[in-house]
């Protein structure tokens, strides 16, 4: 006697009545990958003076391209195109390294900015004998009382801070 095979279950359709309104399939939407953002030359100069900046405020020892598109909220196509704009100029360094199993730039300034406090506190800036004042004449820097006194300030100021910069030995 031979055992006869249970039939699978088929399913069954459900059974329109006119009443029940036709249901249309959905229609598959296609994402479209954003577009980039389209910049103004105002907002590139202002977006590029602050990669800049970030980048000299780093020092040194640099930053990793990645961290500073995190920072400013950029795609990394628009950080790349900021930084090759910076290199190009000559104000950063872009060294490619291996971060984390990934490839990124270390970037590094080049230049750094003019600090004008220094140059702000010269006595010429609001010396009454500045527009007689030349290197040969009988007002001079050489003889000047009010530079002298200013350099010795200055370079007191600046040794100062190349020692609080500096490591102690031992």
């Amino acid at each position: 006697m031979t055992k006869a095979k249970p039939m699978a279950k088929q399913k069954q359709a459900p059974v329109k009545t006119a009443s029940q309104p036709k249901k249309e399939p959905k229609a598959k939407k296609l994402e479209e990958p954003p577009s980039p953002v389209e910049r103004t030359e105002e907002e590139l100069v202002d977006l590029t003076s602050r990669v800049y900046k970030l980048v000299v405020e780093r020092g040194r020892d640099g930053v990793l391209q990645s961290e500073i598109w995190k920072e400013l909220g950029l795609t990394s196509r628009d950080g790349s195109r900021l930084s090759i704009r910076l290199e190009r100029r000559g104000l950063i360094g872009r060294v490619k390294v291996l971060e984390e199993g990934r490839w990124t730039y270390k970037l590094t300034p080049l230049r750094f900015p003019t600090d004008m406090t220094s140059i702000e506190k010269a006595p010429c800036i609001v010396c009454l004998f500045e527009s007689k004042c030349t290197f040969d004449g009988e007002i001079s820097p050489y003889i000047c009382s009010l530079i002298g006194p200013w350099v010795v300030g200055e370079m007191m100021v600046a040794r100062g801070q190349a020692m609080q910069t500096a490591v102690p030995a031992g």
